[in-house]
């Protein structure tokens, strides 16, 4: 990571922590994010916990703090054709569960049901328009190249064939008008050793005209804590906080809106996307350029 943005950072970090000690005593005034707009349930094949259900959610959602929870389980949607052995059970009626184990009371936390569905390329997307209507926000990858043989083709992909991929579905999913948000854009599953790689591949002229796209058709970026390895595992050979700095500072750049994210799949996780304060910060998002339905500008 170079030094600019590390000394970037450590100054918004500072300011967060600062702000954190107003925040305890309750008044979250200046917060950029309050919000997690992409947290899996039990229901998600992927989640081993059992306690990661919608009460126990929301419950650690209030602990952290945070003031809007988007459930987004895995789905894809029966009426289209080519679910994956995988993606078959998770249907909508099987994530509208959720909504069904809602507590009574949220602990103030505000609640939006959606869903994380899948792009296939070449318009194949699992999920109707009817359906979609029915939730409240729809999340779109553009990036499970770990899912070979389904997303994908099997066998790997050159960093340069990973990097054109994402573009080129980034774009495809834009225009489809059927995303409110992209899940973890351009961050590729399955080539976390080369992920400086990829995405120095890709010039800042062609992500300025993809997230132009995605600024004028109102689709949200999400910005989630695996776009920065320190909030993880840590920096590696491949992949630096760096990458994401330059990807979210040209998407601020196009106008995007935003939308943030943890992306859990567990109980443990929920209140993590907190950790993004800083980040944000740094490259100069602000608080009129979150997603208005995140923002809770509209929806429930």
């Amino acid at each position: 990571m170079k030094l600019r943005h590390i000394q970037v950072v450590q100054r918004a970090c500072v300011t967060w922590l600062c702000e954190r000690d107003i925040f305890v005593t309750g008044t979250s005034d200046g917060r950029i994010v309050d919000h997690d707009l992409h947290v899996h349930t039990f229901l998600s094949a992927c989640s081993h916990d059992e306690q990661a259900t919608p009460q126990h959610i929301l419950a650690r959602a209030a602990e952290a703090g945070l003031r809007t929870i988007g459930f987004s389980d895995h789905m894809w949607d029966s009426r289209v054709p080519g679910a994956s052995d995988w993606y078959r059970p998770q249907t909508f009626d099987h994530i509208s569960q959720t909504r069904a184990q809602l507590p009574a009371d949220t602990n103030g936390v505000r609640v939006l049901i959606g869903c994380e569905t899948e792009y296939c390329g070449d318009g194949r997307i699992g999920i109707s328009r009817e359906t979609a209507e029915q939730l409240d926000f729809v999340l779109v990858p553009i990036s499970h190249l770990h899912m070979k043989g389904f997303v994908v083709p099997a066998g790997d992909l050159a960093p340069a064939r990973v990097a054109a991929v994402m573009v080129q579905r980034f774009n495809e999913v834009v225009g489809l008008g059927l995303a409110t948000g992209i899940a973890h854009p351009f961050l590729p599953l399955g080539y976390r050793d080369v992920v400086d790689e990829v995405l120095g591949l890709i010039p800042d002229e062609q992500f300025l005209d993809s997230f132009g796209r995605a600024a004028d058709a109102g689709v949200s970026i999400e910005v989630t804590i695996h776009d920065f390895p320190s909030l993880g595992d840590g920096e590696t050979e491949g992949f630096h906080d760096e990458s994401f700095l330059r990807v979210l500072t040209l998407a601020k750049q196009a106008g995007c809106v935003f939308h943030f994210a943890s992306d859990t799949h567990t109980l443990a996780g929920v209140g993590s996307s907190l950790d993004l304060e800083p980040y944000v910060r740094s490259v100069g998002i602000g608080r009129s350029d979150v997603l208005p339905l995140a923002a809770g500008e509209t929806g429930c």
